[in-house]
């Protein structure tokens, strides 16, 4: 009788292990589900991030000037270490404004979230312009 339950645990323990690698084998084929609140929260830092520099008319001169940058370099204050980005300036008509790249590294990371934003100018007649800041974790 003590042999049948010793063969009984040994089968048992060849069972365990069975769905033990079973289950990792499983999850490391699925590929992971990306971050949803960690994109939410890069959105949410590149809104204020522009929102802040629009503060007072600030960012609207800084485009009527074409000072990208001085854009740039705002934008690597505001925006917290470990991100990159890349900006575009768009005009009423669709058409990019600045002729120089405003962007500190390469978007290399798969997680790249986008925000857009209008921008208006109010100078004699007010201008509108769409940004179209891209944002990644370098980490």
């Amino acid at each position: 009788m003590l042999d049948q339950k010793g063969q009984i645990r040994i089968i048992e323990a060849f069972l365990a292990v069975g769905v033990v690698f079973s289950a990792l084998l499983i999850s490391f084929t699925f590929p992971t589900s990306p971050n949803f609140a960690k994109q939410k929260s890069l959105t949410q830092t590149g809104m204020q991030a522009l929102m802040t520099l629009d503060t007072n008319g600030t960012l609207g001169n800084l485009i009527m000037r074409q000072d990208w940058t001085a854009i740039k370099e705002s934008l690597d204050i505001l925006l917290p270490t470990g991100v990159s980005f890349s900006l575009d300036i768009y005009d009423e008509n669709s058409q990019q404004v600045n002729s120089q790249a405003i962007l500190n590294s390469n978007l290399l990371s798969g997680d790249t979230v986008s925000v857009q934003y209008i921008c208006a100018v109010g100078n004699q007649a007010v201008q509108l312009f769409t940004l179209r800041l891209q944002l990644a974790w370098t980490m």
